[in-house]
């Protein structure tokens, strides 16, 4: 199972839980900045869309309606030459998933003892999001997503992600 601090991962979904709503980009941008996250890279304007703390990288996406935080918890490179990476796609990531369900049930577990978490069903749009396998929750108004990632087996890394949004209406 992949060794994943989640200290950080809970206290990034406690400061969001914590943003007004509707969510802003620029506004929710300056609060992680405010909050020890670092602009990484070339900063877009007019706000840093990526954001680094602790070795996390997070990403801001503006969706028109619906302002995601993505975070790479782990990434393995796109590799054909790798035999690991082969099985995972000619496998379907059947231990990738496994060890993401391991990783989601401890993050349920660790969001639990510190708020009201509820199951719920997938809220971002499949034609953007490449998940072959993920798991959701609600905590405090905020969809929290983790989920293990794989755009094209052809030319891209399997990641597990973890993303935070919040409607408009929410």
């Amino acid at each position: 199972m992949p060794d994943i601090d989640l200290d950080h991962v809970l206290q990034l979904i406690e400061l969001a839980a914590r943003f007004d709503s509707p969510w802003d980009a620029e506004r929710v941008s300056r609060e992680l900045v405010l909050s020890g996250w670092d602009p990484a890279g070339s900063v877009s304007l007019p706000y840093p869309k990526r954001l680094t703390r602790s070795g996390l990288g997070l990403g801001i996406e503006d969706y028109d309606d619906l302002v995601v935080l993505s975070v790479t918890l782990q990434e393995w490179p796109f590799d054909r030459d790798s035999p690991d990476y082969v099985s995972d796609v000619t496998g379907e990531c059947e231990e990738k998933i496994r060890d993401c369900r391991e990783l989601a049930g401890r993050l349920a577990s660790l969001m639990g003892e510190k708020f009201p978490v509820e199951p719920e069903d997938q809220v971002l749009d499949g034609d953007y999001f490449a998940f072959v396998w993920d798991d959701c929750w609600r905590v405090s108004g905020v969809h929290v997503i983790l989920g293990l990632e794989h755009l094209d087996p052809d030319d891209t890394p399997i990641r597990i992600s973890l993303y935070l949004c919040r409607e408009s209406g929410a």
